[in-house]
């Protein structure tokens, strides 16, 4: 029986673990964005011209500061991370065309789901 118990606390304190380093890697998603061979990666994925390029790296490194701003002010960093991504997309669909921008949405969706699952 103690065995039992030992195991099913380990177990909890596993996921729980678990569970809270899944927060801090949404951080390093938006960090990731912003990476210069990542950001290549989107952006020709997308297809963005060089214009586009400009203003898109702009946009991530913008979101970035907005995101360590938010999370010295205290404030969760789900939160925060949510905030930096929606603030991402929203500025994205001004200067991407609709097709671009929905390679972006799905792209930035998997990748969340995927940091989720690990």
């Amino acid at each position: 029986m103690k065995r039992l118990v030992v195991l099913v606390l380990a177990v909890f304190g596993f996921g729980a673990a678990t569970f809270a380093g899944n927060n801090s890697s949404s951080t390093s998603f938006i960090h990731k964005m912003n990476n210069e061979k990542t950001f290549d990666g989107i952006a020709s994925f997308i297809g963005a011209d060089f214009d586009q390029r400009d203003v898109l790296h702009n946009i991530f490194t913008e979101a970035e500061r907005r995101l360590e701003k938010a999370t010295k002010n205290g404030v969760s960093v789900e939160d925060a991370t949510n905030k930096a991504i929606y603030f991402n997309l929203g500025n994205a669909r001004q200067i991407l065309s609709k097709s671009q921008y929905l390679r972006l949405v799905g792209l930035v969706n998997l990748t969340i789901y995927n940091d989720k699952i690990d």
